[in-house]
């Protein structure tokens, strides 16, 4: 399965542990380069839907190549969700202006629906990425769905010095929801199996996850990897994609516990909005001079630049977790269907997201990171495969020379080569 139309191309099967220098990517980032196939339209859509008696709004991105690809007989698709601190839009350019991996994936006729976030998509905003550029980041807060009235007021939330130990980024401030108040109720309803139903409820708009038509792919950048392989955990795709892609919350408390870290586990982060400001983004940009990094933040402005109930789950808060589980299961709003289902249901429906399930023994994952990747360093990633690879169907990860923890456009030509090539190769095969 060695591509052939290079001498110094890379065998996608034997690629575990690698670690490929730029003088190896460069060949197959210039033959990726020749494989644009067609132009693509860009679309956002909007799914309303109900969980635990609240109303949400899941927004997603559709990228759509006009020539699809067909690999084995099979239209190639690919799931994603965002990172940390973005709404999607961060797929669509980076912060310099650039062409993002949405594009990129289009061109070469692979349709790409990524999906955002609850709370994340500005509804107020006249711009059709949800840009919250005319919001103040210190007041900034998640909007639920698209029927919401207005922003959250003063009267739902607090404001509270930055405590918390699940991030060392550089956040500035939390906005914490006041007891027995609307927006708390509104996270207690904000469940990891909510989130799974914004998803699910998406992504069967556009592919029959049985259909073996289709080879269906996820990729989560960063924070949307936890995501996106707890959707796997219910519905299993053929492949998972990774650049930079965080694990499953279990994962996440196995590299913490192994360098000593034995507290985030106790830490009360469900009912929070952490502000991530100019600080935060800094941290990921320390090689970028001065006045080119204030330009970039201008445009990483227009994204959400906060996060709330994905700390939690992504963090392995399992304290806090069950501690809004059970805030939700003793207040008034919950329909009686799901209070019909049990205590028990709930929590186990919702904590089991947190670890890797039986179903992942039909996904084959495909792995990358640089080596200078912020928060997932190869120390911390192999951990990760530790913890996941006995539960996968296949498993390989590999690590790019000088790659930093981003979703820049060089960054998407270098692991998106690879990612074609993976796809070429047959790799997703249930028969390899």
């Amino acid at each position: 399965m060695t591509l052939q139309t290079h001498p110094a191309s890379v065998d996608t099967e034997t690629l575990d542990g690698a670690v490929l220098t730029p003088e190896q990517l460069a060949p197959l980032m210039e033959w990726a380069r020749g494989r644009k196939l067609c132009d693509y339209k860009v679309s956002t859509r909007f799914f309303d839907f109900e969980a635990y008696g609240k109303p949400f709004t899941q927004a997603a991105i559709l990228f759509e190549p006009e020539t699809p690809l067909i690999v084995d007989g099979r239209k190639v698709v690919v799931i994603g969700s965002e990172g940390g601190s973005d709404n999607g839009r961060g797929f669509l350019k980076d912060n310099k202006g650039r062409e993002g991996v949405g594009p990129y994936l289009a061109r070469r006729g692979i349709t790409f629906m990524t999906l955002c976030r609850l709370g994340r998509w500005n509804f107020f905003s006249d711009d059709e990425l949800g840009s919250w550029d005319n919001v103040p980041l210190e007041t900034r807060m998640p909007i639920f769905h698209r029927g919401q009235k207005g922003f959250w007021g003063s009267d739902q939330f607090v404001v509270t010095d930055y405590e918390a130990i699940s991030s060392h980024t550089g956040s500035e401030q939390c906005r914490v929801a006041k007891p027995g108040s609307e927006f708390q109720k509104h996270l207690a309803a904000l469940t990891p199996v909510t989130s799974m139903r914004g998803f699910e409820t998406a992504m069967a708009s556009l592919v029959d996850p049985t259909d073996k038509g289709t080879l269906l792919l996820y990729y989560g950048f960063s924070t949307g990897g936890t995501y996106l392989w707890a959707l796997a955990n219910r519905t299993p795709p053929d492949g998972i994609l990774g650049y930079g892609t965080a694990s499953l919350p279990v994962s996440q408390y196995a590299f913490r516990s192994a360098a000593g870290n034995y507290r985030s586990v106790y830490e009360q982060s469900m009912f929070r909005v952490r502000q991530r400001g100019l600080p935060d983004f800094t941290y990921f940009n320390t090689e970028v001079p001065e006045a080119e990094r204030l330009a970039m933040w201008e445009e990483a402005s227009k994204a959400p630049r906060f996060k709330n109930h994905e700390d939690t789950f992504m963090h392995f808060n399992i304290a806090a977790q069950t501690e809004a589980l059970l805030r939700l299961w003793n207040d008034d709003f919950m329909p009686a269907e799901d209070r019909e289902k049990g205590l028990v249901h709930l929590l186990t429906e919702n904590l089991s997201l947190m670890f890797p399930g039986d179903r992942l023994g039909s996904v084959a994952v495909f792995e990358l990171y640089g080596t200078k990747d912020e928060v997932l360093p190869p120390k911390s990633s192999r951990i990760a495969e530790g913890v996941m690879s006995p539960y996968c169907r296949k498993y390989s990860q590999a690590y790019l020379e000088g790659y930093h923890h981003s979703i820049s456009a060089d960054h998407v030509e270098a692991f998106g080569a690879l990612w074609l090539r993976a796809i070429y190769d047959g790799y997703f095969n249930k028969t390899n």
